[in-house]
C-alpha cells in the first residue's frame, strides 16, 4: 500500500489550521474570558477581604468606643452617687448643727426664764415671809419687825469676841456700811450709832443703806469685816427644796 503524501500533508495542514482557527477564534477568547474571570474574582476577594478587615476594625472601633463610654458611664453614675452621699451629709449635718443650736437656744432660754421665775419667787416669797414675819412679830410682842432685828443684831454685836470688836473698830474707822431691808429713821441710825460706838474699843463712822430685793435683815460690812442676820439663813433649806421641786418639774415629759 502506497502512501499518499500530498494527502497527509494536506490532513497535517488542515489540522494545523483548525488548531490555529481553534485557538484564535475559540480557546484564545476563552482562556482571556477566564483570565479576566479569575482576576475579577481575585480583585472581587481582594476587596471584599479589605472591607472585611474595614469592617473588623470599625466594630473593634465601636467595641473600644462603646466600653469607653460605659466605663465614663460608670465614672459618672459613681461621681453622682458620691455627690448625692456628700450632699445629703451635708444636709443631714447642717439638719443636726441646726438643731443643736436650736435646742441650746431652747435650754438657755429655758434656764433663763427659770432663773427668772425662781428669781421673782424668791423675791415675792421673801416679800410674803417679810410681810407674815412683821404680822407676827407684831402680833406676839407688840414691837414692829424692824425694831426685833435691830435689837437682835445689837445683841450679837455685844457677843462678839475681843479681837472681833478690835478688828472691826480698826477696819470701819474710814468706811463701815450698815445696810437693812428697810430706811432706817433718823432716831434708829442715832440709837445704832450709839449704841455701836458703846461696845466698839473706838468710834466709827456709819453710812446707811438699804438692801437690794427687799431681803430682811441686817448687814454690816467694813473692808476686813462683815456680820450680818438675814431671813434668808432661816429659808435657805425651803429654797433648795424649791429649786428641787423645780428641776423635777422640768424634767418630767410633756
Amino acid at each position: 500500500m502506497q502512501i499518499d503524501w500530498l494527502t497527509v500533508a494536506a490532513q497535517w495542514i488542515n489540522f494545523l489550521i483548525l488548531m490555529w482557527l481553534l485557538r484564535r477564534y475559540l480557546y484564545q477568547p476563552i482562556i482571556q474570558a477566564m483570565d479576566k474571570r479569575q482576576q475579577t474574582l481575585a480583585a472581587s476577594a481582594q476587596a471584599a477581604e479589605q472591607k472585611m478587615r474595614q469592617a473588623e476594625q470599625q466594630a473593634e472601633l465601636y467595641r473600644n468606643k462603646l466600653a469607653e463610654l460605659e466605663a465614663h458611664g460608670a465614672a459618672l453614675m459613681t461621681a453622682a452617687r458620691q455627690a448625692a452621699d456628700n450632699e445629703r451629709e451635708k444636709l443631714v449635718g447642717q439638719a443636726r448643727t441646726e438643731f443643736e443650736t436650736l435646742a441650746q437656744q431652747w435650754r438657755r432660754d429655758l434656764e433663763r426664764e427659770k432663773a427668772a421665775f425662781q428669781h421673782q419667787l424668791r423675791n415675792e416669797l421673801g416679800q410674803l415671809i417679810t410681810a407674815t414675819a412683821r404680822k407676827a412679830v407684831i402680833d406676839l410682842t407688840g414691837r414692829e419687825l424692824e425694831q426685833a432685828l435691830f435689837d437682835n443684831f445689837l445683841s450679837r454685836l455685844n457677843a462678839l469676841t475681843a479681837e472681833d470688836k478690835q478688828l472691826l473698830s480698826e477696819s470701819g474707822r474710814e468706811n463701815t456700811v450698815l445696810a437693812s431691808s428697810c430706811e432706817l429713821g433718823e432716831a434708829s441710825r442715832i440709837r445704832f450709832t450709839d449704841a455701836l460706838n458703846r461696845t466698839l474699843p473706838s468710834p466709827i463712822n456709819i453710812r446707811f443703806e438699804t438692801l437690794p430685793d427687799s431681803r430682811l435683815g441686817l448687814l454690816l460690812t467694813t473692808p476686813a469685816y462683815t456680820l450680818e442676820w438675814r431671813v434668808e439663813r432661816y429659808f435657805a433649806d425651803l429654797q433648795t427644796e424649791l429649786d428641787s421641786v423645780l428641776n423635777a418639774q422640768q424634767h418630767q415629759p410633756c
